[in-house]
């Protein structure tokens, strides 16, 4: 060390100064510069022998603080409240007052990383970057030292591999020398690291290994000691939050001494703090439920007397100080001596008084589950079928031994399943959420249903999901319904009618408020949509309204039923026009009135139609009894002629007139009076049919009426020698005029005998036939028959002749036609040219 030292002042001892001036200047500095070089050598001696000296007594000083300081951290360690964290920092800050330059760290292992425990001088940078450095064979040195437990010493750590990760990090912060000591516990097992770095490349000195050997042994000590005392702190706190947290009440049964040590938990299961007086068996005995205590205190002394025995459990009822009972589950561990003599038992009480009710109510829902109507699967948390119940059998077709195992769409989901819905379920199924939606599924038999899907995840105690339920209610008709609304709103709203929908008011039934119109209503009305909602449209009345009309509707609403009304209205504009109103009444399902739906049509043209046909009605009324009289005059005025001039024929002998022209002339007057004669009375007949409207029906018995009319033409019969069949074994009997069915039988009798088929014998068959509604007769002939396609829209009109025959009026058809309309049935016929010919009468029941 060198010092800048001056001249001295004084003379040196031991030296002798020449007298002044007995020596040359020159000489003078010489003999000074030889007496200050020997004083530096002097003073270098001493300097050398106080460095020796100091080294000398060095390591006993050192020694002695740091015994100094483990004392103090010893004692900080003691201090109640100290942390780990805090000694070892006041520790370590200690050893680098004693190492100027040196920075020490301690870091703790966890599991297979190391973690910072403290570092007095250190950047905090570069802690937070060697936090949680791993712990394996062949990593950074710190690494090393705590898988191995050895001693890793790095003079310099860029040249050292075990460094090559870090080297970049600590040159960063300027640290080029890294020394690592591990803490090994009692048990061998390594605790963590002391980490020496400095700023300067070296290797530690004797006094830097002293030091790092004491810092072990006393942070091995510390750390062990803090570890142990938190870990009992932990399990400590741990104990006391599970005592505090459980509703279990922990006990200790001494049976030597008969007392009870129960934990926090007795108080929650009893309701009472802990005392003497609940500290003995009896307390516990006289708590049970008078129907469990025999038995179950039998149960417990055979446990304990039994030695191959190690433990008791039981399920039983509490009846707690304050009345209310409890079901609690007891497990209760035996302690033996050597002689298999039980000692002690260590228990717990739980109350299962929530679980059981949830049973129960598990119960009753596993009858509804089984007995509702609507579908029910139970999957397990992989969503596939563990149970389905019978109802969903019964809907779908598909049995538990058919589905289980498997996922609900692997066998429902078909053509018209919407995949949007089923991604929508797919995902709540993923994240086992409850969900509800509504999709077309198909049962076992392919068929269609409408469902809607409520699935709902079953979550046990600690958040687990154990079951997933889905309810599935079939509500095809609901949506089948909602498709019919849709379209009857479509034919509402698009409908020509005029509809409208008021809604009653509570209290005043029969007034209303209109909600809702169609287009056509407005366009009828001349209306707008905002002047007609609030109103009652039923009634757009005005000066020509009927009042009957009016009041015909008040009665229609007051009866609270469905009617029909035609009245005057008008529009907006004032126009009048006939309506057709009809009204409909809406209940609810409470069968209270709600709505009003109105449907009106407007029948002006229809009415116009009407007074125009009720003039002409009229004017044909009028003009038909004018004819009908006229007609009864002519008949009457020429009947008295005809019977005169018939009566003058009938007295003229031809036999006494010459032959010739006057002869002839006569004969041709009888025949043609006779003729005329003969259509005066057909005609008075007809006349005289359609004016008896109500002709008298009997029950005629068709053999009997049948048998007369054969029995009329009894003659022509013999001459023409038909076949005659007759089979009334359906219908015997006929609710019709005697009189007209005679006139019908003989008609189509003469006429088979008159137009039967030259070359073959005539076949007459007469049958019935009974259907529901009428009675059929059926007359059928193989004669000529008639040419229909000429004839046939005539054929039973007046006067209409087909054959030419000299008999043949053309009036008998006719008049068997009206009398079969006359009586409420019909005449038809059926006819092949050459074939013959059928006739059938229709009558009704």
């Amino acid at each position: 060390m060198k010092e800048n030292l001056s001249a001295p002042a004084t003379p040196v001892a031991g030296m002798v100064s020449p007298p002044e001036g007995s020596q040359p200047a020159g000489q003078k500095i010489r003999q000074l510069e030889e007496q200050v070089k020997a004083l530096q050598e002097e003073l270098q001696k001493a300097q050398t022998a106080l460095q020796e000296a100091r080294k000398q007594a060095a390591p006993c000083s050192h020694k002695v603080e740091l015994e100094q300081l483990g004392k103090q951290v010893l004692e900080q360690n003691a201090l109640p409240g100290s942390t780990l964290e805090s000694t070892v920092s006041f520790y370590l800050a200690g050893i680098e007052r004693l190492h100027p330059g040196m920075f020490c760290a301690c870091l703790r292992r966890e599991g297979q990383k190391l973690y910072p425990v403290a570092a007095p001088s250190l950047p905090a940078g570069f802690m937070a970057r060697i936090n949680g450095i791993s712990i394996e064979l062949n990593a950074e040195a710190c690494g090393s030292i705590a898988y191995l437990g050895q001693k890793v010493v790095s003079t310099e750590v860029k040249t050292d591999p075990r460094w090559k990760k870090y080297f970049p990090l600590l040159l960063s912060y300027n640290l080029h020398a890294c020394w690592f000591f591990p803490l090994v516990g009692a048990s061998q097992k390594v605790l963590g690291a002391v980490a020496v770095f400095y700023q300067e490349a070296k290797k530690p000195t004797p006094q830097e290994e002293q030091t790092l050997e004491s810092i072990k042994h006393v942070l091995q000590l510390i750390v062990e000691n803090k570890l142990a005392e938190s870990a009992l702190k932990l399990v400590n706190e741990r104990y006391r939050l599970a005592t505090s947290a459980t509703h279990d009440a922990i006990y200790d049964w001494d049976l030597a001494s008969d007392t009870l040590y129960w934990g926090t938990g007795f108080e929650k299961v009893f309701g009472v703090t802990r005392n003497r007086q609940n500290s003995a068996l009896a307390y516990w005995t006289q708590m049970l439920h008078q129907e469990d205590q025999a038995e179950l205190i039998a149960s417990l002394n055979q446990a304990l007397q039994d030695e191959s025995r190690s433990s008791w459990q039981a399920e039983y009822r509490l009846v707690r100080e304050d009345g209310n009972c409890l079901y609690v589950s007891e497990r209760g561990y035996i302690v033996r001596d050597e002689q298999k003599k039980a000692i002690r038992m260590v228990g717990a009480i739980q109350d299962v008084t929530v679980s059981k009710q949830a049973e129960e109510e598990l119960k009753k829902l596993s009858v509804i589950a089984k007995e509702t109507i609507n579908g029910v699967l139970i999957m397990s948390p992989a969503i596939q079928v563990q149970w389905v119940n019978d109802a969903f059998t019964r809907l779908m077709g598909y049995t538990l031994q058919e589905v289980e195992g498997r996922t609900p769409g692997s066998f429902m989901n078909g053509a018209e399943t919407d995949q949007e819905t089923i991604s929508y379920i797919d995902e709540q199924l993923a994240r086992l959420e409850p969900l509800e939606c509504e999709l077309v599924q198909y049962s076992k038999s392919g068929q269609k249903y409408w469902l809607r899907l409520q699935v709902q995840p079953q979550i046990d105690e600690t958040g687990k999901v154990e079951h997933v339920f889905a309810l599935l209610t079939d509500i095809t008709r609901q949506k089948q319904e909602e498709q019919q609304l849709r379209l009857l709103e479509s034919v509402i709203i698009n409908a020509h009618d005029a509809i409208a929908i008021s809604e009653v008011a509570p209290r005043q039934p029969q007034q209303l408020q209109t909600i809702f119109c169609n287009e056509a209503f407005l366009q009828m009305t001349g209306y707008g949509a905002m002047e007609v909602l609030g109103r009652d449209v039923l009634v757009l009345s005005g000066p020509e309204t009927s009042t009957a009309a009016l009041a015909e509707l008040e009665q229609i609403l007051q009866r609270q039923c469905a009617g029909e009304v035609e009245m005057i209205n008008y529009r907006q504009g004032g126009e009048k026009f006939w309506t057709h109103l009809a009204v409909i009444p809406i209940f609810d399902k409470k069968q209270t009135l709600t709505h009003w739906i109105s449907i009106q049509r407007d029948i002006t043209a229809q009415k116009n139609l009407e007074a125009e046909r009720e003039q002409l009605i009229s004017e044909l009324t009028s003009s038909n009894a004018g004819l009908k009289q006229f007609s009864y005059i002519i008949s009457h005025n020429l009947r008295a002629p005809l019977a005169n001039l018939t009566g003058i024929a009938d007295l003229i002998d031809l036999n006494s007139v010459p032959e010739g022209r006057n002869r002839l002339l006569i004969q041709k007057l009888g025949e043609s009076t006779r003729q005329m004669n003969t259509i005066v009375n057909d005609l008075m007949e007809v006349l005289m049919m359609k004016e008896n409207r109500q002709v008298k029906k009997e029950v005629v018995r068709l053999e009997e009426a049948f048998q007369e009319v054969v029995g009329s033409v009894d003659g022509q019969l013999q001459e023409a020698n038909p076949h005659i069949t007759v089979d009334f074994s359906q219908a015997q009997e006929l609710s019709f005029n005697p009189g007209y069915l005679h006139s019908i039988l003989l008609n189509l009798l003469t006429n088979a005998l008159r137009y039967r088929a030259p070359g073959r014998r005539l076949e007459i068959e007469v049958k019935t036939e009974a259907r529901p509604d009428k009675i059929l007769l059926h007359f059928s002939d193989n004669g000529q028959g008639i040419n229909l396609e000429r004839y046939g829209d005539r054929i039973f009109g007046l006067y209409q002749r087909f054959h030419q025959h000299k008999d043949s009026k053309g009036l008998g058809l006719y008049i068997a036609h009206s009398q079969a309309k006359a009586m409420g049935g019909n005449l038809s016929v059926a006819s092949q040219v050459g074939q013959g010919t059928t006739f059938t009468l229709q009558v009704p029941t």
